[in-house]
């Protein structure tokens, strides 16, 4: 989905993208909370996420930043290589959709999955859209365990 095909009211792909924004900026700035406020603003402004659902972003990016020690903790379990290691803007992919498995259970999984996909497909290369596939399908096999057997 590219930037100009959003729809209507509010969207939440922009809010995401919005999202995954202000939390590689907030990482870029040494983590610094009191930077958020300005980083969403900025978001907030621009031209182009008219159309993003601004509150789902808030609980995104406030969400993933409260509970950051849960999320990568759940990650490292799928993983075989440290955090540091990881690009800043796949680790926050990684966060934001750990975030939504954990916490957004009306959304189905396969929906977090493809919007992470979407988010690595404009941020980042395909390689990294491999590895954050990887990483969401162990993720949901442990965190969505009952969805998935219900499908079967």
């Amino acid at each position: 989905m590219s930037k100009s095909n959003a729809t209507s009211g509010s969207n939440r792909h922009l809010a995401r993208e919005s999202a995954l924004e202000v939390l590689y900026a907030w990482h870029s700035s040494a983590c610094d909370n009191g930077a958020i406020p300005g980083l969403i603003a900025g978001r907030i402004e621009e031209e182009d996420r008219k159309q993003q659902d601004v509150e789902y972003m808030r609980l995104m990016v406030h969400g993933v930043i409260d509970d950051r020690e849960n999320l990568d903790a759940k990650i490292t379990t799928v993983i075989k290589r440290s955090l540091r290691s990881i690009a800043t803007l796949e680790l926050n992919i990684l966060r934001l959709s750990t975030w939504e498995m954990t916490t957004r259970l009306e959304i189905p999984y396969k929906v977090i999955i493809n919007e992470a996909l979407e988010l690595a497909h404009d941020y980042a290369d395909e390689s990294a859209r491999g590895f954050i596939n990887g990483v969401l399908d162990k993720l949901a096999k442990q965190l969505r365990s009952a969805e998935i057997d219900s499908k079967k």
